[in-house]
């Protein structure tokens, strides 16, 4: 059911917008760098948290009327090159911040003091990133580098220069509507790919760039899915079923016959809220759409929410992509904007938060709010993790702050539509992560009335 908004709520809180340094792997705020007076616990949990925010994907796709016909700038034989040396500004760029901002792993491991730790300026020449201080300390932690990270340096080099190289991205012509007689299987991402009837992935390399921006709608899509891979008794506990259930009833409506002897098909709006939204609120409409095709009887509204979810320059507002999906953009905190909200309903309503670093430090309190007015809804809470550990976190402190107030309704287990692409921290090399690597989810408790006839004596 469509609700109209009693007021859009201005941001309660400003964005860090101050000399920012956007990387295709992170958003790192120059003013929120540890000084060197920190502790290294402190730079530690920093790296961590910087590592989990994904960047804008607006300088990927753009309005094509507005861009030039795009040159070939490099040839797929000619994709490996230093950063420090690339022919693309982006991929010099991001050397640069490494240079000033990483950290060498052998004077990491040799000094605790942080003033002792050396910048990384020797390029490895066979990953192409700037990985140690010096050739002396390259050699010294050569068998350790090469081991652990080499391999998924390299391949994340080449992912991004193929994506700036200038060549025709067929795997990016994304199928439109689904046929009404064509069934969708959600298992996994091959599967989904053949049956959806995208274009032939000839490579891992166009599995990892196509994975990258559909893990957000394919995220919610799998869960909500008839072929879910999600399976009931196994990752779906039977809370979860009845939440899951109650929403398919409006994603699979049943045909209804008037009084005039026509067909009617019920057209409730499925309202899916991204708290804390960042990456996601950047995507272009076409990559949403593709969650809208699943589900061809039912309009969606996705409220993207949270200090990220908006340019600095913009406002709050909605927009319509098309009859089956609407848009609205609020930079509010969650338990503010909630307020705005007449009513939720669990038959079309539900949650999803992105990684949102629950557990982590200080964002753990800040949090506390606005998962208390999403448990109070009673409607289920999706909830994603960037590896094991980050996801065991937020579970745990989940477990720890709300215990009693929740029902399982997925429990925690590894996204089948995770991002295939490797995601670098640049200010630790030694960091890398999956967007949406795992996926849980829960649901405010509800309390069933029972009658006990002794009672009444």
């Amino acid at each position: 059911m469509n609700r109209g908004l009693k007021q859009f709520v201005p941001a309660s809180r400003s964005l860090l917008r101050n000399q920012t340094c956007r990387t295709s792997a992170c958003l790192v705020s120059l003013k929120s760098l540890p000084k060197a007076s920190n502790a290294a616990a402190v730079q530690k949990r920093f790296l961590t948290q910087s590592v989990a925010r994904p960047i804008s994907f607006k300088g990927i796709f753009g309005a094509k009327n507005e861009e030039p016909e795009k040159k070939l700038v490099l040839e797929q034989d000619n994709l490996f090159h230093m950063l420090s040396q690339s022919p693309l500004p982006e991929m010099k760029d991001r050397a640069a911040i490494v240079n000033k901002y990483g950290v060498c792993p052998v004077c990491d491991t040799h000094h605790e003091e942080h003033e002792a730790k050396k910048k990384p300026t020797y390029d490895c020449p066979d990953c192409g990133y700037p990985t140690h201080c010096s050739e002396e300390h390259y050699h010294e932690g050569y068998q350790a580098h090469h081991a652990e990270n080499c391999a998924i340096l390299r391949e994340i080099n080449e992912d991004d220069h193929d994506l700036r190289s200038g060549r025709p991205m067929r795997e990016f012509e994304f199928p439109s509507a689904q046929g009404f007689d064509e069934a969708v299987n959600m298992a996994n991402w091959d599967v989904f790919f053949y049956t959806r009837s995208f274009p032939s992935m000839d490579s891992d390399r166009s599995m990892r760039h196509v994975s990258k921006l559909l893990t957000y709608p394919m995220s919610i899509a799998a869960v909500l899915h008839q072929s879910s891979p999600y399976k009931y008794g196994e990752q779906v506990t039977a809370e979860g079923m009845r939440s899951i259930a109650a929403l398919r009833t409006i994603l699979y409506p049943h045909n209804q016959v008037s009084n005039d002897a026509q067909t009617q098909i019920r057209t409730d709006t499925i309202n899916v809220y991204l708290v804390g939204a960042r990456a996601e609120a950047t995507l272009p409409s076409h990559i949403w759409l593709q969650l809208a095709y699943l589900f061809p009887a039912t309009p969606f509204h996705i409220h993207f929410i949270g200090p990220d979810a908006l340019a600095p320059n913009q406002e709050p507002h909605t927009k319509s992509v098309n009859e089956r999906l609407l848009f609205t953009y609020d930079n509010a905190m969650y338990h503010d904007y909630h307020e705005t909200i007449e009513k939720f309903d669990p038959y079309t309503d539900l949650f999803f938060l992105f990684s949102p670093g629950i557990g982590h430090g200080d964002a753990r309190e800040g949090w506390k709010t606005s998962i208390e007015k999403a448990l109070e809804t009673k409607c289920p809470i999706f909830v994603t993790g960037y590896d094991e550990a980050d996801m065991k976190n937020d579970v745990e402190a989940v477990e720890q702050d709300y215990n009693g107030e929740f029902d399982w309704v997925l429990k925690p287990t590894v996204n089948e539509f995770r991002s295939l692409k490797r995601d670098v921290n640049l200010m630790d090399l030694r960091q890398s992560i999956f967007a949406n690597y795992g996926i849980w989810g829960i649901r405010g408790k509800r309390y069933d009335v029972t009658h006990d006839p002794e009672s009444n004596e």
